[in-house]
């Protein structure tokens, strides 16, 4: 899709910059995590759908790293020891493969992340939810299993042709369930992280984590739907931004080859 369109030259650049933007933006934190001091989430969640949506997954990955430590160097703050690339690239990762059309790894990646948050045994896997009725376990990823769902539907393709070609309604809601699978992978990735490193490496207590987790059950849903919303509209708005100014052209809904661009454009 859109990362296959555009040609190398302008690639790197377009890569160059994002990276700058993403590391620039770790200075805007949104939220405080809850039970630790001094570490946020900031506002390169924003952006980070588009590393992978318009960079595919390896320069995107390349951007990620750059990015945040970029964002490091500028905050000397970090979240996860030198790790904090980690979650960033996943999403990359996860939304660059499915926007080339290569979804079977885009679905493996985010597979694989659940079946390792459901065997740490440092994760809490089930919250019991008071309802009228009574209590009902829920998964305490429950909305990582809906975006994972949605990955492995048609809509995560029709997505991939809706974001740029579609008409708006259909461009919207593309870039809102592309920015949905890709932030909850994201988010997934930081919570493994963190259930792994915050006895440990954090302070915390295994009681004090336990009360965490409950805590973040009922806080992320809130927190990562005010982040699909803020990216979705970043999203659209850059893919339909770039695409005014010919930065990438489809041609019949298919990809095209970047390198014969290339080679056509030098020989222009």
């Amino acid at each position: 899709m859109i990362a296959g369109e555009i040609p190398r030259n302008r690639l790197v650049p377009l890569a160059a910059t994002f990276a700058a933007v993403y590391g620039t933006l770790r200075l805007v934190p949104i939220s405080a995590w809850l039970g630790l001091s001094g570490r946020v989430f900031t506002a390169t969640e924003f952006v980070a759908p588009l590393l992978g949506i318009m960079l595919g997954p390896y320069a995107g990955s390349v951007a990620s790293v750059v990015g945040t430590f970029l964002g490091i160097a500028l905050t000397g703050r970090m979240n996860f020891f030198g790790l904090d690339f980690l979650p960033v690239m996943v999403n990359a990762l996860v939304l660059g493969f499915l926007t080339q059309r290569r979804r079977f790894l885009s679905v493996l990646i985010y597979s694989a992340l659940l079946v390792l948050f459901f065997a740490d045994p440092s994760t809490l896997h089930f919250v019991s939810v008071p309802l009228p009725t009574g209590r009902m376990e829920l998964p305490f990823v429950w909305l990582h299993i809906v975006a994972w769902l949605l990955l492995l539907s048609p809509l995560s393709k029709k997505s991939v042709e809706w974001i740029s070609d579609g008409p708006v309604s259909r461009a919207v809601f593309a870039a809102c369930l592309l920015t949905l699978i890709g932030t909850t992978a994201q988010h997934l990735t930081g919570t493994l992280l963190f259930a792994t490193m915050a006895v440990p490496l954090m302070g915390m207590t295994p009681q004090a984590l336990e009360s965490t987790w409950v805590a973040v059950f009922y806080v992320y849903p809130v927190e990562r739907s005010i982040i699909v919303l803020a990216a979705t509209t970043v999203t659209f708005a850059v893919v339909k931004t770039l695409k005014a100014a010919s930065w990438f052209h489809m041609n019949g809904g298919r990809r095209s080859n970047p390198q014969t661009k290339f080679q056509s454009e030098n020989n222009a």
